[in-house]
């Protein structure tokens, strides 16, 4: 039965059905998969923005060299995260991604129940080059920017969070690891809020509703002069398989309140 899941931030479309197979388990992790990006956007469309409370402050931080495995670059990212506990961080969002050349960098959103001052804020980047100094992480390549409010939370998704699997900076590891373990996570108390479920579609509503999200997602992206989204959103509807396209589903970061409008306008036009 077709279902639509309307997410604080995003919306998906999908046949539904219920699969027979097992769920096997998870093996070494060697990089972004489109599993792995689709339950990180999954968990960030939960996120209520409007109940993200106290000062937040959205962070790159970089090394000049390239850790020789990923357990030490994940040791740097745990020792980081313990400092941050320790000045009173309540929540922590993290992604792993990679430079061109191959260095991993740490893209993450930090929480405080109080507004830092300068040293404080500035001890976000220090605390990093202390534990990463081995490394030479040099700290004009660090930076750190607030988030102010929901539209400060919704502007580090779009910048830092949203990418999907085949964005160049989630494309590849470095060479030299044979695994990259968890290359996103979340700590600390997040608000969040379950999707509302439709599950009443019948399979016109469904090819009707997929076209609109689609829609209203391309003309997000001109508005906002994403090229690189517009593209993905041209070829997501092509399918060389006329049959497989039929089932496929759609996937975007419309918001609640504009899905719901979206599944009025198309009631209203069986009215």
């Amino acid at each position: 039965m077709p279902t639509m899941k309307l997410y604080q931030n995003g919306t998906s479309a999908y046949m539904g059905g219920v699969g027979t197979h097992k769920r096997a388990k998870r093996g070494l992790v060697t990089g972004w998969t489109a599993a792995s990006a689709r339950r990180q956007t999954r968990w960030l469309w939960t996120v209520d923005a409007p109940a993200l409370s106290g000062s937040g402050y959205a962070l790159t931080l970089t090394l000049k060299d390239t850790p020789d495995t990923a357990v030490e670059f994940h040791a740097l990212r745990r020792a980081w995260v313990k400092r941050l506990e320790r000045m009173g961080s309540t929540r922590v969002h993290w992604v792993i991604e990679w430079q061109r050349r191959g260095t991993p960098h740490l893209h993450a959103a930090v929480y405080f129940d109080r507004v830092l001052t300068p040293q404080e804020r500035t001890m976000l980047v220090g605390h990093w080059v202390q534990v990463a100094h081995v490394f030479s992480p040099e700290i004009f390549a660090q930076d750190v920017e607030d988030i102010r409010g929901p539209m400060g939370w919704l502007k580090y998704l779009s910048k830092h969070a949203s990418r999907g699997v085949n964005h160049y900076q989630r494309d590849g590891h470095p060479e030299s690891w044979d695994r990259t373990g968890r290359l996103w996570g979340a700590s600390g108390k997040w608000p969040v809020i379950e999707p509302v479920v439709i599950d009443e579609l019948n399979n016109w509503e469904f090819y009707r509703v997929r076209r609109l999200m689609r829609a209203w997602a391309f003309a997000d992206a001109r508005k906002a002069g994403d090229a690189r989204r517009m593209k993905f959103l041209r070829q997501s509807i092509r399918a060389a398989d006329e049959r497989k396209s039929r089932f496929q589903g759609a996937a975007e970061w419309i918001p609640e309140s504009v899905a719901l409008r979206l599944v009025e306008f198309l009631r209203e036009e069986q009215r």
